[in-house]
């Protein structure tokens, strides 16, 4: 008895004769459909495992990112109440006399109170940042 090759099975396979055995002894019958189940064993790809922790993770990002959203909108907010109450401040001053005495203070020393001020919420930015990052790892 001869065995079939493997392009005879590969071409009978890809025919759809799988099915159909007429022809074929019982031996090659039996080795044709092995060959079937094994590809459709191989066509079959497995499901990946998720870790036993992923729904607490996914929760804990989810309540970071709503807290981040809030903090945001607060810290928006503080920041426009602080340049509103600030500008009508120095508004106020002007338009009610001792101008150019704030004029003059602020053209010699505006740019290091605005350089100081950008240095401080870049510090605070990163600090937060950072610890944020370092309670997420240690989780």
């Amino acid at each position: 008895m001869k065995e079939m090759d493997d392009k005879k099975l590969q071409e009978l396979l890809e025919k759809g004769l799988a099915g159909q055995k007429a022809g074929l002894s019982s031996e090659e019958a039996e080795e044709l459909e092995v060959y079937s189940m094994l590809f459709e064993a191989l066509g079959n790809e497995p499901v990946p495992d998720l870790p036993h922790d992923f729904a607490v993770k996914v929760t804990a990002k989810l309540r970071s990112r709503k807290q981040r959203m809030a903090e945001t909108r607060f810290n928006g907010i503080v920041v426009f109440c602080c340049l509103f109450f600030g500008g009508s401040s120095i508004a106020a001053i002007i338009h009610f006399g001792g101008g150019e005495v704030i004029f003059g203070f602020i053209s010699r020393y505006g740019t290091i109170f605005i350089l100081g001020t950008i240095l401080l919420l870049l510090i605070q930015y990163l600090d937060q940042k950072l610890v944020k990052q370092a309670l997420l790892k240690g989780r």
